[in-house]
């Protein structure tokens, strides 16, 4: 088996895939140099009748008369045509009767109605009929009107009819009376919130700061080395005590006006 050095090559990686030819650039569009003349030709034109029409209305040339095939033509409607009788001609007026109009009555067209599909749907669309009301008085079957005969209470003839009732009049004068009286009693009520003046929350906020110097000393005053019990109690009372002190000095300073609420009249 023999091995080949080649140290000597011209070979370039860049070279083996192919490019697709590059396609040749687009030739300018074509641009008429009257194009400007023409819209300005044509924008003065159009506004010279915008709104009021033309300020002189042009004339027809005398080269354009109307000739033959050039006048408009209007396309046929879907619509039937009118369709006038030609064939038959109306018949001869009696001397009662009002004298028609001149030229020729357009003939009438018949229109085919189908009775049996029309009736069949009236039938099948339409509401059943309710049963009257009847009563039999022999046992051969004589039947009567029920209504007219005086065995069913005709509520209309009633002296009560259409009146309202005594029972709803009570409860009405019930209900009146119910609400006046909680009207009265909450007027005669006194009011759960007090108002607390700027002069209370002053000697408050000054009591509350004074509690707070006596906690803080007291908490300085402590012992450094806190090895039992009873000092790790006593120093995290203190400061819980110490937090809520300065959590009320800072609610009451925040808020100028302060209202109190009594839980006892609201139990009661």
């Amino acid at each position: 088996m023999s091995i080949v050095n080649i140290y000597f090559h011209d070979e370039n990686i860049y070279n083996v895939e192919k490019k697709p030819p590059e396609k040749p650039p687009k030739p300018p569009l074509y641009h008429s140099r009257f194009e400007q003349q023409v819209r300005q030709e044509t924008k003065s034109c159009k506004d010279d009748h915008r709104t009021m029409g033309y300020s002189k209305i042009p004339l027809h040339g005398p080269g354009e008369f109307l000739k033959k095939n050039c006048g408009p033509r209007f396309r046929a409607t879907k619509s039937a045509p009118v369709r006038l009788c030609t064939s038959h001609k109306p018949p001869v007026p009696k001397p009662n009767e009002p004298r028609p109009m001149d030229g020729p009555a357009p003939c009438q067209v018949m229109k085919v109605v189908d009775f049996k599909k029309d009736n069949i749907k009236k039938v099948v669309t339409a509401n059943p009929k309710k049963p009257r009301a009847r009563y039999a008085d022999t046992r051969k079957g004589d039947f009567h009107d029920l209504e007219k005969s005086g065995l069913t209470p005709i509520y209309m003839c009633k002296p009560k009819f259409g009146k309202i009732p005594q029972y709803l009049t009570r409860r009405k004068k019930d209900l009146a009376v119910q609400k006046e009286r909680l009207v009265e009693e909450t007027a005669q009520q006194k009011p759960r919130c007090s108002y607390v003046s700027q002069e209370e929350r002053v000697e408050l906020l000054r009591g509350l700061k004074q509690n707070w110097e006596k906690l803080q000393q007291e908490y300085q005053s402590l012992p450094l080395l806190t090895d039992t019990v009873p000092k790790m109690i006593r120093k995290a009372k203190l400061e819980n005590n110490l937090k809520q002190l300065e959590k009320d000095i800072l609610t009451i300073e925040n808020n100028p006006y302060i209202y109190i609420y009594d839980e006892d009249q609201k139990d009661a």
